[in-house]
């Protein structure tokens, strides 16, 4: 597992932007965290660095929301509203490493969905306000990945 510090919301999306590099269509990243903790903040330098110029937030009300990149869909799933319910007979893997690349905050509430293949990133609370740090985990085919991002 692989460890990295950010001291601000600047350097969580310049992070976003070195794994976005590696993006491409069926990548699955779990966004994990607590709230507030960066997932939707590293999500917006993700798209961003890909050429989505709409606004990007968290799909909270939604359970998700798709970007158009250049190249494909990324669709941004807030699963914490699928405490309760879960992500079974959502019709959700219809969109879970496919077409696209795939972020999901609060995996946990989808984890029937979980590839074997994707990069877990955490993100904890430093004790400054704005520092993170970030944990980087390729978990099957990707596990070499998070040594090169």
């Amino acid at each position: 597992m692989k460890e990295i510090l950010t001291n601000n919301r600047d350097e969580t999306q310049k992070f976003a932007v070195r794994v976005a590099n590696f993006a491409k269509p069926g990548l699955v990243i779990t966004l994990n965290g607590d709230l507030g903790a960066g997932k939707t903040t590293f999500t917006q330098g993700f798209a961003r660095a890909l050429g989505v110029t709409s606004r990007v937030k968290s799909p909270t009300f939604n359970i998700m929301n798709m970007y158009t990149a250049r190249c494909f869909p990324i669709y941004h799933f807030d699963a914490y509203r699928l405490e309760e319910s879960g992500a079974q007979d959502q019709g959700f893997e219809d969109y879970v490493g496919t077409d696209g690349v795939t972020l999901i905050e609060w995996p946990q509430y989808m984890k029937d969905l979980l590839p074997n293949n994707r990069l877990d990133i955490t993100f904890i609370r430093g004790e400054e306000d704005n520092n993170r740090k970030i944990k980087i985990k390729g978990i099957g085919d990707l596990k070499d990945l998070e040594a090169q991002i």
